[in-house]
């Protein structure tokens, strides 16, 4: 069977036996773009509306390297080469021969360097990362987007590197171009939160990083998600705001920078609305709050009052009462006292 890339990209035909791959697109074959199949003119023309965006985003993405990128490759490269030399090992070789292909514009014989890379090392994470980075760069998201996830699992969990492939990953798959790509298990709500608040843990500082974190927390605020988010609160679209002017102040372009700052402005004017209207609710609340507060106090105080007098007019009751007895009894030893006189006065008669 064919593998994906071999097919022609309309109609899905396997090249025939007696030929290993379909013609080439012109354009990238001049661009020296990864190889795009057709098994005819028909299939061509047919697709050239489609392909034609690819190259034009291609063309804007080879401007964005020009601007910056090339100099950052070229420096990796270097550094890799210099590993190399250190440690003699094969993988490394292999590895810097093919950034130094990069670094030079050559992204289809990078992508293929990388392809052979991981078809000796299957189990080596930079392998996908690498070829997932060559693809981006020739628009071929859909394709690199597994890559990303594949270096995420076999990257060690909690490093920057990982955190960097979840970035990416996540960074292609949100897009509608990989809308057909299988999604990993923690393409859902409650996993993205997670996996988004670990990654800014371990790369606070990296652009895509910040930008995954940002994105996540504004769920389907300013736009639907491509993932089953639930509504989001203003704190959350409020933090959302902080990770896209951190992500701003990391970018390294300029269109970049402003495009985060702009989404940064855009949390803002959604989220403070909402904040002025909970806040007025729970102002709302409290003075609610307070009403009930200061009635039940009232009502306690008349309870209390109504209470004492109660209990006021019990002692009262009972003091009379003890009173009473008190002057019972004071009666009544009069009158035994008065008794006993009597007795006294009646026997000293006798006598």
């Amino acid at each position: 069977m064919a593998e994906p890339s071999l097919l022609c990209v309309n109609c899905a035909r396997p090249p025939p036996p007696h030929r290993r791959t379909w013609g080439r697109c012109t354009v990238c074959v001049a661009r020296n773009l990864p190889s795009t199949y057709y098994c005819g003119e028909e299939c061509m023309n047919a697709h050239w509306p489609k392909h034609k965006v690819y190259h034009t985003e291609q063309k804007q993405k080879a401007k964005e390297w020009r601007e910056g990128a090339s100099q950052r490759a070229r420096s990796l490269a270097e550094v890799e080469a210099r590993r190399a030399e250190e440690t003699g090992g094969e993988y490394q070789k292999r590895g810097a021969a093919a950034l130094a292909l990069a670094a030079e514009g050559d992204h289809n014989a990078a992508a293929k360097a990388w392809r052979r890379i991981i078809k000796e090392w299957p189990d080596g994470p930079a392998g996908y990362h690498n070829l997932a980075v060559e693809l981006t760069r020739s628009c071929r998201d859909d394709e690199a987007a597994p890559m990303y996830v594949k270096a995420m699992e076999l990257e060690e969990d909690g490093t920057e590197h990982w955190a960097v492939s979840v970035a990416q990953a996540f960074d292609l798959l949100k897009h509608p171009v990989c809308d057909e790509v299988p999604k990993p298990e923690w393409w859902n709500d409650e996993a993205l939160k997670a996996l988004s608040a670990r990654v800014v843990a371990v790369a606070p500082d990296g652009h895509q990083e910040c930008a995954m974190r940002a994105r996540v927390l504004m769920g389907h605020a300013l736009g639907k998600a491509p993932w089953n988010a639930e509504p989001r609160t203003a704190a959350e679209i409020k933090e959302a705001a902080k990770w896209w002017r951190r992500c701003a102040r990391v970018a390294l372009l300029p269109a970049e920078k402003t495009r985060c700052e702009d989404f940064a402005s855009e949390c803002d004017a959604f989220a403070d609305p909402l904040l002025a209207e909970e806040e007025a609710e729970a102002a709302k609340a409290r003075a609610a709050a307070d009403v009930e507060a200061e009635k039940a106090l009232k009502v306690a105080d008349v309870e209390a009052a109504e209470a004492l007098k109660v209990a006021e007019a019990k002692a009262a009751a009972a003091a009379e009462e003890l009173l009473a007895e008190d002057a019972k009894e004071k009666q009544q030893a009069i009158m035994e006292s008065k008794a006993k006189q009597g007795k006294g006065k009646n026997g000293k008669g006798k006598r």
